[in-house]
């Protein structure tokens, strides 16, 4: 009787220690039983009813949030609980990890209540929804801009997740959701943002603050150092202070405004994603085979109108994002559409040179623009240069843009005015935005990502731009600042001085 006793209170523990929980019933991707790292205990053993953090990246914050939401409906009966965060994608990472865990422990797996015809309670319909034998239900719910999708619930308990980025007005419906009494628990990387809630909150004596440089993870290295110092740009950058050290850091500004994307993201019926690797291509052995490969990729249908393509091409760190726009005359204003984005991982130049050239075959754009880092160059000059691409005459269309370089806007009493080119392409975002003259498709949930979350800062009267998760963002850029060139080029030489002029920044 005595050594039931004793199996039944190391049960009871670790039913109650979700450290303990989460070693006996989770797992790592590769099988292996769940470890947590020391700020991760201390974190999930921490009662305290308001918790935030200030988080570097890869500091272990999602495997704690994923850990304590599946420890608290497993072991509450009839507990709620609400995991929310400012878009679906961030919410798409946490679901992925909890559905692995659900699928590779059976006793989790029967934990989940299952309907009358026996198929498990798993919604994802308006959003997604877990229901547990024990009568315990887990919400998963985007904040969007104005938090609609968290006004019908009330919870024990509310995770947020990249709590930094809510919005005002989301923060006011979210903190409606939970009960008196109820736990929160937020988890952030800081963005330099002061006018906010999370930034409040975070000196607040009513939570326990728990702060989570990327050093704490143990797989930490003077390389991995080295290389972010590098990306960052130092230690004292926005950059370093909010993506590694886990700092409020220097003050920093949202680059786009929310309510006029908001008001811009509409659903684009022909709207396509296509995501292309260089796996997909590593049986190709000549061009023509690459080429053929490529095209089946992309799976394209020749199409007729006005149409605008962007391009921020990267190949090791790095993805390449491509982006074509449909320009549409509604009279008194043209609209630019998103049609059709291109992602790539790995794949090299000449295979996106190859790309850009099929999209000229079935889009015949008006103009291409190319950010000049990284690969860009390299594949302006492939199209510009080579034999095989001459036929599809790129010279006047193709434009290559130094993101670092400035840009003439006009020409005045025989001086020219000049402008930063990427604050020059941020601001004809902006102004098509604020003039509903760019159609961003709605249910893409990485755009809406990067440009709510793009941010800059000011150092010695130049903006700073925040980077990392701005590739969309850049891609866009150049497609507008080729549409703006291509525009203007159009002016006659007579009005020239009083109407903006744009020059290549390459020839500057």
């Amino acid at each position: 009787m005595g050594r039931i006793t004793s199996e039944e209170e190391r049960l009871g523990m670790s039913l109650r220690d979700p450290v303990l929980w989460g070693q006996g019933y989770l797992c790592n991707r590769d099988g292996s039983a769940r470890t947590y790292w020391s700020h991760q205990v201390e974190d999930l053993q921490c009662e305290d009813r308001n918790i935030i953090h200030l988080d570097g990246r890869d500091s272990g914050k999602s495997i704690s949030l994923t850990t304590d939401a599946l420890h608290f409906a497993f072991t509450t009966r009839g507990g709620q609980g609400l995991v929310a965060a400012p878009h679906q994608g961030h919410l798409d990472t946490l679901i992925e990890e909890i559905e692995f865990q659900i699928d590779s422990n059976p006793e989790l797996t029967r934990s989940i209540a299952v309907t009358k015809y026996g198929k498990p309670k798993i919604y994802r319909k308006p959003y997604f929804r877990l229901e547990f034998t024990n009568g315990a239900v887990l919400y998963f719910r985007p904040a969007g801009a104005y938090g609609d999708a968290f006004r019908s619930l009330h919870v024990e308990r509310v995770w947020v997740d990249e709590g930094a980025w809510l919005t005002e007005k989301a923060w006011r419906a979210l903190r409606q959701c939970l009960k008196a009494g109820g736990t929160l628990r937020i988890y952030s990387t800081p963005n330099g943002l002061r006018d906010t809630t999370y930034y409040r909150l975070t000196s607040s004596n009513q939570f326990s603050v728990f702060r989570w440089p990327s050093w704490l993870n143990p797989d930490w290295s003077d390389e991995r150092e080295r290389e972010l110092l590098e990306f960052y740009g130092g230690r004292d950058t926005a950059g370093w202070q909010h993506e590694v050290a886990g700092e409020h850091g220097k003050p920093s500004y949202g680059a786009f405004n929310v309510e006029y994307l908001n008001l811009c993201r509409q659903e684009v019926l022909e709207y396509r994603r296509i995501a292309i690797t260089g796996e997909d291509l590593s049986s190709c052995d000549t061009e023509e085979e690459s080429y053929d490969r490529l095209e089946m990729l992309l799976n394209l249908m020749p199409q007729t109108g006005v149409f605008w393509i962007g391009g921020d091409l990267g190949y090791t760190n790095d993805p390449t994002e491509i982006v074509v726009f449909r320009e549409t005359d509604l009279g008194e204003r043209s609209v630019l559409t998103l049609v059709v984005r291109i992602h790539m991982e790995h794949v090299s130049y000449p295979h996106i040179a190859q790309v850009i050239s099929l999209l000229e075959r079935y889009y015949a754009p008006v103009g291409v623009g190319i950010d000049n880092g990284g690969n860009g160059l390299a594949v302006v000059q492939e199209l510009l240069t080579l034999d095989k691409y001459r036929p599809l005459q790129f010279e006047a269309r193709l434009r290559g843009y130094d993101f670092g370089g400035v840009t003439t806007l006009a020409v005045r009493d025989g001086r020219e005015v000049r402008k930063r080119t990427k604050e020059l392409m941020t601001t004809l975002i902006n102004g098509a935005l604020q003039r509903r003259q760019m159609i961003l498709p709605a249910d893409d949930s990485e755009i809406e990502d990067q440009f709510t979350t793009h941010t800059y800062t000011l150092s010695n009267g130049n903006i700073i731009y925040s980077k990392g998760n701005d590739h969309i963002i850049d891609a866009v850029r150049c497609a507008m600042l080729a549409h703006e060139q291509a525009t203007l080029d159009t002016v006659s030489e007579e009005t020239v001085s009083v109407i903006p002029v744009l020059t290549n920044p390459i020839f500057i």
